[in-house]
């Protein structure tokens, strides 16, 4: 993967993964522009001839796509700005079974009956009852979430949790 993307590899990266992935419709995906900045896909829809060319103009829009080891990890406000049009790995848990991921702990699908069925191994999006709330990774058995320290400890609060506070940490 080169240092930097052109606005046309990112947005060919974009509509290669998440309808794949995700179920996201291309034609949604393709009303929006895509720019690359710090190891991240940017999605705006402001046209890109109007972006600002400025050194200090680094990012604009939503960060969609963070460049992980192994691929793409998209962030809980790109799940969360897509969430009616997800219909693949998409994971609807219980309140229950959110305060244990909240608590640190994965839930075993299996054991757990929680139903993977239609699930493929790798970033998910998690929902409480009907709402996308974040990104969660699914190993074919094993479900985590992958929210920032200072999201989970806000959702824990919400659930009524003891939870330390984070301060200074960015969102995923």
């Amino acid at each position: 993967m080169p240092e930097k993307l052109t606005p046309e590899q990112c947005k060919r990266e974009v509509l290669r993964y998440l309808p794949q992935r995700f179920g996201i419709p291309v034609e949604v995906l393709d009303r929006y522009n895509y720019i690359w900045s710090g190891y991240a896909i940017w999605m705006t829809s402001v046209p890109l001839e109007l972006l600002p060319n400025h050194k200090a103009v680094q990012r604009v829009g939503l960060r969609a796509l963070r460049k992980v080891p192994n691929g793409w990890k998209p962030t809980t406000q790109l799940l969360q700005f897509f969430d009616r049009y997800i219909t693949r790995n998409r994971i609807s848990l219980t309140e229950e079974q959110w305060k244990r991921l909240l608590s640190g702990k994965a839930i075993d699908c299996l054991r757990d009956g929680v139903s993977t069925e239609g699930l493929s191994p790798g970033y998910v999006a998690l929902a409480l009852g009907d709402i996308i709330v974040g990104c969660g990774f699914f190993n074919g058995r094993f479900l985590n979430h992958q929210l920032s320290k200072v999201r989970a400890a806000e959702l824990a609060e919400i659930f009524g949790l003891e939870v330390a506070r984070v301060e200074g940490e960015t969102e995923d």
